[in-house]
């Protein structure tokens, strides 16, 4: 019991200065990619680290963002174009988040797009015109954003299809094994595409590989690259790319923020083989010069020791800071 006791104290002076117990990382549902990676970060963190760190699933950024902004949850997992909306108050966001801070660029390339049934078809992204694709997304609103942009990028427009709205992610996927629509967004590599390929094989549509393709997604900063192996890619598959980020308020203490990150870098081995997704999180992924809102200080400061936060990143700071 002494020794019990003693411990516990020792725990609590040094969790003292971090300011909290217990963090929670903000995701979509379970069988996403989001979901999947706080998952995997979670487990390294409460494990590496005095803290207990838990994972909230929510339909979509949508749902959490105030949560972070009043300081319910503690990060969140969320892409580079969404980030940017959320702290403008732009796009799919009535009210804008100031405080949103990136802690890591996290996974780069994350993967998205169609999918189709095998059997329908469908070669690219032109063939669904006049077919039924899932809709809105409910809560996961940013799903509806890449749809968009994939569909202009194959030369469709929202008049082109039928759209059936359908509540999140997770829904939309389910719908095309059910036969309830003939394809819908989604990322490679997750498990309700695994999920969704058991009830019937299912196909990610390719992309068109052209520069004229290239421009439209740069908008939002992604672009087509090409599919790695996985549930759906069939043959040469070419989908779009982008940075899926944690972030967290720029409330959370940089001491915080920098035991957190060491823990993930340190064991960063061992959280690459936690889930397939996560052997792109790498230590030259996580200080991207790309990003649309800015880093924590307790991030910069982290990467600044560990030598991979450059110049570059400094002026990228300057110029969104602006």
């Amino acid at each position: 019991m002494k020794l019990s006791l003693r411990f516990s104290w020792r725990m609590l002076l040094w969790l003292i200065p971090l300011g909290l117990l217990l963090l929670a990382i903000g995701t979509n549902p379970a069988g996403t990619g989001a979901h999947a990676i706080a998952a995997s970060l979670a487990a390294i963190g409460s494990k590496a680290t005095p803290i207990s760190v838990r994972v909230q699933p929510y339909n979509g950024p949508n749902a959490w963002m105030p949560l972070l902004e009043n300081g319910e949850i503690e990060m969140g997992i969320i892409n580079i174009l969404d980030s940017h909306m959320a702290a403008t108050g732009t796009g799919n966001y009535k009210t804008a988040y100031p405080s949103i801070r990136v802690i890591s660029g996290g996974v780069f390339p994350f993967t998205a797009g169609l999918i189709t049934r095998d059997k329908l078809d469908v070669k690219q992204i032109s063939d669904l015109k006049g077919k039924r694709l899932a809709w809105d997304y409910g809560g996961h609103a940013i799903n509806q954003t890449w749809q968009n942009a994939v569909m202009e990028a194959g030369g469709l427009k929202p008049s082109d299809i039928v759209q059936v709205r359908v509540s999140n992610l997770n829904d939309g996927v389910r719908a095309v094994p059910e036969g309830k629509v003939d394809a819908s967004f989604t990322a490679v590599g997750i498990g309700v595409v695994e999920e969704a390929n058991a009830m019937e094989p299912i196909r990610f549509v390719s992309m068109p590989n052209t520069d004229a393709a290239n421009k439209i997604l740069g908008r939002y900063g992604a672009s087509v690259v090409k599919a790695e192996p996985a549930t759906g890619i069939k043959g040469d598959t070419y989908v779009i790319g982008y940075p899926l980020q944690l972030v967290s308020s720029s409330k959370l203490s940089d001491k915080t923020i920098a035991t957190l990150l060491k823990a993930w870098w340190d064991n960063m081995a061992e959280l690459q083989t936690i889930h397939p997704l996560l052997k792109r999180w790498t230590k030259e992924t996580q200080a991207l010069t790309n990003f649309t809102v800015p880093y924590h200080s307790g991030a910069v400061k982290f990467y600044k020791e560990v030598g991979v936060w450059s110049p570059k990143h400094d002026a990228r700071s300057k110029e969104i800071c602006q």
